[in-house]
Formats: C-alpha cells, structure tokens, sequence
C-alpha cells in the first residue's frame, strides 16, 4: 500500500511538471502590422463599380508564427481588410473569401516558442502532439471507425474546440468589424454544427474540413458548408460531407454558393444550388508549380463524373484541368456570372503554398499567377 502511495504521488508530481513544462515560453499575442503584410503591387482588380457588390479574394502570406494565438491571426487578416478597406474595396455587398483550412493551423495555436521555429512539419506537429499527450491519447483511441490514419485525425481532434471557439470568434470579429460577408475557408472539425446561440459547436466523432459564412452583422450563417469529395491526402482522416447540403446564402448582394475546394469539380456538387446564383466562393489549399504544371494525373480521391474527358490524363497539366473541369466551366454551365477560387498562400514549416486565384467574369475564366512570399487582395466588381 505504501508503493502504491508513492507512486501515484510521484506520477502527480511528473504530471504537475508535465502541466507546467507545457505552457512555459508560450509566446505572447503578437501583433502584425498592416503594411508588413500587403502593398500596392499585391492587390488585383477587375471591372469597375457599379453599385453591385464585389467579391474580394484575400490570401495572406501566413507562417506559422501567425498561429501562435488568435490575436495574432486575427490581426494579421485584419490587415489585409484594412488595406482593402483604404482602397475602397470594402462596402455592405462584399463577399470576402478566404483560402481553405486557414482555420486548420489553429492545432498549433498556444505551443511554445520552438513549435513556430521548427524546419519540418512532422518535427512540428510531434512537439505539438508531445504538449498534448494525454489528449491526443484520448482522441486516438477513440477515433471513430473507418478512420485509417489515427495519428492525424487524433492531431486536429485533440484541440478541436479550441479550434473551434477561436476560429469562430476570429471571423465573426472581423465581418462584424468590416461589415462584409466572410466565406471563412476552412477549418476541420469533428461533427461541427451551429447551436441555439449562433455559435459555432462541435462534438465527437467524424472530422469534415468545413467552411463557415460569416454575415455582415458577424452572424454565422446556416448551413455549414462540408466538404463532399477528400481528396486521397484527407481521405484517412476526414468523412465526406452530405452530397444534399444546400450551400446557399443570401447575401446583400445576392445568392452567394460556397464549394469547398475538390467539391467544385463534381456535377453532383451543383445540383443542389438551385437557381438565380450570383456568384460562387472556392476556397482551396492549392497546387505548387512543380504539380500545376506538370501532367494532370486525374480525378483524385473519387471516380471522375462522366462528363469528363480522361484521355485527358497526362496529357494536358494540372493547371490546366483546373482550368477545364472546375468551378470556371461548372459554373457557367449552371448559370453562375462571378466567382472567386481562392488558394492558400505562404509557407506553413517548409511547406510552401502557392497559392493561385481563379476569376470568373461570366464567360470569361482567368488565372492569377503563383505568390508565396507575398500576400494578394483580388477584388471582383459584380455587374
């Protein structure tokens, strides 16, 4: 009995230093300064106003100190809406769209000083699942099944509401602040849902990588936009989301679609839209040059709907499949004028995102070219 005292005092004793080692040299809530974040030779427009609305693509250069509280993304977002707000981009009908999983990253949120320095994203997340043994733990076994990678569902499962409560007062803040409509990319979390206050609520079970629409008033908006068609890189650790979801809004500048990335390459992801859609918002984690301009390999995660053409396979490049079976082409097909895909841009330790935008003005289809280093504000007049 006396062993048994001592060790479960001694095992307190490793768990009182664990709890403090945990949370020493956790870095303060750093501010970014607007203008280090954006100039004038990083912001794109097209048309001219005409008293429609505007959709406005924001990639920010992101690193991953950005993520070291909510402060500090907060800020570093919010300066990118300032610079677009000084430039008269900012009115009650803008719909902002931002890159897919930006709210992801928050796993590394309240880590110590050397988690932001880290070369490597496996060293990284290691020392981020190393502070957070006991819940990852938890979340690992108790992954739901059909989960084939544990380790990464356990990883964005064990801070999930976390994630959720900063993420969710993040965007809210900033369409409420701004007065615009805020596609907030994406974020992954378990079973996410909106409860009776308007907030956003998870629970445990399957992870969907999602997006939220935030309305001018800083309102989240119903329903929450799950993604339909992983991709084989999130197929281990995220479900597919309901192919019924109606992902419509009402915005003061019209219908406003939101698919989340791969979604906007399937038919079946339009037929719910329904009509009179003004406009649609893509946000997507993106392609490096190496792989958008190299051969396309083909559907990816999911068999290729039939209106595909695959003798197009490793013929014609990724970009340019991009170009000819995503939201340019399905949209106009479903009667959709404007839109915006948005590409996560920056460089999350060593993982370098170039990102890229896609801009439908009705029939015509551009493509802005990759930026790393710096961030970019793409706005779009709506006519």
């Amino acid at each position: 009995m006396k062993l048994l005292v001592k060790l479960v005092g001694i095992s307190m004793i490793l768990v009182a230093l664990y709890n403090v080692w945990v949370v020493i040299d956790v870095p303060p809530a750093y501010k970014v300064l607007a203008n280090s974040t954006v100039d004038s030779n990083s912001i794109v427009t097209a048309g001219v106003d005409s008293g429609k609305g505007n959709l406005l693509g924001i990639q920010p250069a992101l690193q991953p100190i950005h993520y070291a509280n909510k402060v500090t993304l907060r800020e570093n977002l919010r300066s990118y809406l300032k610079a677009a707000k000084l430039r008269g981009y900012l009115n009650p009908k803008t719909v902002v769209v931002f890159p897919e999983y930006i709210g992801s990253w928050l796993v590394a949120m309240e880590q110590k000083s050397s988690v932001y320095e880290k070369a490597n994203l496996t060293d990284a997340m290691t020392a981020v699942i190393t502070a957070n043994l006991f819940k990852f733990a938890v979340a690992y076994f108790s992954s739901p099944d059909g989960v084939t990678e544990k380790d990464k569902y356990a990883a964005f499962a064990m801070k999930a509401k976390q994630i959720a409560d900063a993420y969710n007062e993040i965007f809210s803040e900033l369409a409420s602040e701004f007065k615009v409509t805020i596609v907030a990319g994406s974020v992954v979390l378990p079973e996410p849902s909106i409860n009776e206050m308007g907030k956003l609520k998870i629970s445990r079970g399957k992870l969907y990588n999602t997006s939220a629409v935030y309305s001018p008033e800083g309102k989240l908006l119903s329903p929450l936009v799950k993604k339909i068609f992983p991709i084989n890189d999130e197929a281990g650790f995220t479900a597919s989301g309901d192919p019924t979801q109606v992902p419509v809004f009402n915005t003061p500048s019209g219908k406003l679609a939101v698919l989340v990335c791969a979604d906007s390459w399937y038919p079946t992801a339009y037929a719910k839209l329904g009509t009179d859609i003004k406009m649609i918002a893509v946000p997507s984690l993106g392609a490096v040059d190496s792989v958008w301009n190299a051969p396309w390999n083909g559907y990816n995660g999911f068999k290729a709907p039939d209106d595909v053409d695959t003798t197009d396979y490793k013929k014609i490049t990724e970009g340019e499949a991009w170009q000819k079976y995503s939201m340019g082409p399905r949209a106009n097909n479903v009667d959709i004028p404007f839109g915006l895909n948005v590409f996560f841009t920056g460089n999350m330790w060593g993982k370098k995102a170039e990102g890229r935008v896609l801009v439908l003005d009705k029939n015509d289809l551009s493509v802005l070219p990759a930026t790393t280093n710096s961030g970019r504000i793409v706005n779009l007049w709506l006519h």
